[in-house]
């Protein structure tokens, strides 16, 4: 495998997505965890605790998009350009 192949992209898309992958699967665990008390006995600290479920939740998978995002752009973008201008 060179340097700038289709094969090295697409391993560097793989290992970038399985990051994002496990950040928004660790803050959808979070976020679940904090929602379960709603569900159980509704109470002002079970409200509590679910929106900042519902935040954890879209934090995360915002967080998630973010990093995928500025990876890509840090570090396969580059790649494309330097290999493909030769």
């Amino acid at each position: 495998m060179e340097l700038g192949s289709p094969e090295h992209k697409q391993i560097l898309i793989n290992g970038i997505l399985k990051v994002a992958l496990k950040t928004a699967t660790i803050g959808l665990v979070i976020g679940l965890i904090l929602l379960i008390p709603a569900f159980v006995r509704e109470n002002a600290f079970s409200s509590g605790l679910a929106y900042a479920g519902f935040i954890v939740i879209i934090g995360s998978l915002g967080w998630a998009l973010w990093l995928a995002w500025h990876k890509y752009q840090k570090i396969v973008k580059p790649f494309d350009q330097h290999f493909n201008n030769r």
